[in-house]
């Protein structure tokens, strides 16, 4: 048994020694990404609203293992010059991050613009840049202001206009910065897992609630480009925007479904 050990150790070793090395060019980016719930605490400081995961954590500890929250999670909203040194240090060339709605539009409405979270967000981006990293930012990382779920959240149609309301802040305020943009991270998991299951908001009425929150993402997606399109063709030629979007795992849905528009 031990020479048949040695002989298949022996024959996959120079296998592997054999296999020409595998190399990524010198157009291939690494990044590293964070959404702002996991990381930036602070859910009720300087002037941010609650969002339904703030809600959802306070309200169902037992759904979590250790009865933990976000209210501080890594402290990156006071500590994000250290994160973004360590990130330095791993040589990547962007960093993917999302921007907290509610941090921006504490209602989630653009009655009120939170003077504080436009602040913050610039001096995160204009860390970045000074430490030659680019940024891409996520307009929406599943964490819904509070206050728009009340009204339904992404069931409701009116959504996808609050939704370009909003985005069109982020892009008056740090599209002249940012070049990449995500509208949407994941929406096959806030949907189905957020509508339709155990994650914020809970409603848990799968078959319904999941795809009415499908639908309304996917016109708001539509909806924002269309904005961006229009309002902000001067910075067509230095910005993408696009949407990370799994929708192929609904019943009838095709992989063609992934969307991703480019201008750059």
């Amino acid at each position: 048994m031990s020479l048949l050990i040695v002989f298949i150790l022996t024959a996959v070793i120079s296998s592997y020694a054999a296999t020409p090395k595998q190399c990524f060019d010198n157009t291939f980016h690494f990044g590293v990404g964070s959404s702002a719930l996991q990381t930036e605490g602070a859910w009720n400081l300087s002037g941010k609203g609650e969002s339904i995961w703030d809600r959802y954590s306070h309200d169902n500890q037992d759904l979590v293992f250790d009865h933990t929250n976000a209210d501080v999670a890594t402290d990156s909203y006071h500590k994000y010059k250290d994160d973004i040194r360590n990130i330095k240090k791993l040589g990547v060339t962007f960093y993917r991050f999302s921007i907290a709605w509610s941090r921006i539009l504490p209602t989630g409405l653009i009655d009120e613009i939170n003077e504080d979270g436009i602040k913050h967000y610039h001096a995160v981006i204009d860390e970045l840049l000074k430490e030659g990293i680019k940024p891409m930012v996520t307009m929406y990382h599943w964490d819904l202001p509070q206050s728009l779920q009340e009204l339904g959240g992404w069931t409701n149609p009116i959504i996808a206009d609050y939704f370009v309301d909003y985005a069109r802040v982020l892009l008056q305020n740090f599209g002249g910065k940012v070049n990449t943009w995500v509208t949407f991270n994941e929406p096959y998991s806030f949907c189905h897992d957020g509508y339709g299951g155990l994650y914020a908001p809970g409603t848990r009425s799968s078959g319904r609630h999941d795809y009415l929150c499908g639908h309304n993402v996917l016109r708001a997606h539509g909806m924002a480009f269309r904005m961006y399109e229009k309002e902000f063709s001067h910075l067509k030629e230095i910005m993408q925007l696009r949407a990370r979007i799994l929708a192929s795992r609904y019943p009838g849905a095709s992989r063609s479904m992934y969307s991703r528009w480019s201008c750059a």
